[in-house]
């Protein structure tokens, strides 16, 4: 029975310091984007590795496509699908857009809902500056309590 609470005991920790590694891996700088077209197919395998992952909270729960299109135009929209089918205690998400290591602002929320789809304008809610919003942005979605369920990068042409 001991090893059974110490074993259940340690991988909580593992995991909830997995899940303050994958914190501070979302909120590093941008680096690079997986490209996607107007239907969120990958292009020609430009699939950056730490965009759109789930966090070791959410792992097996919660799966993200990638944004799309990416890169996004001014004119365009920006589209994240988040699937939620096995988790009924997230009650609603929340967006932020890294505009630079220094600056994270709330975009939006979302219900959390079996399908949960953000809808980002470019211009007006992701860049820095309206003028001139060409560049590149980290999307951070989070849960009610403030937990990392996935981040990538964007690019606004």
């Amino acid at each position: 029975m001991i090893f059974v609470i110490l074993f259940m005991w340690t991988s909580g920790c593992s995991q909830d310091e997995d899940q303050r590694e994958f914190e501070n891996d979302a909120f590093s700088p941008p680096q690079g984007i997986t490209q996607t077209n107007n239907r969120g197919e990958i292009i020609n395998g430009n699939n950056d590795p730490d965009d759109w992952r789930v966090s070791p909270f959410y792992q097996g729960l919660v799966f993200v496509d990638p944004a799309y299109p990416n890169p996004v135009l001014t004119n365009q929209q920006l589209i994240l699908q988040i699937h939620l089918p096995f988790i009924d205690t997230i009650s609603t998400l929340f967006a932020y857009v890294m505009r630079d290591a220094m600056h994270y602002n709330f975009i939006k929320s979302e219900a959390a809902l079996t399908l949960t789809i953000f809808s980002f304008d470019p211009v007006n809610e992701i860049a820095r500056f309206s003028e001139n919003p060409r560049g590149q942005y980290r999307i951070i979605i989070v849960d009610d309590n403030d937990n990392v369920v996935t981040y990538g990068d964007v690019k606004i042409e």
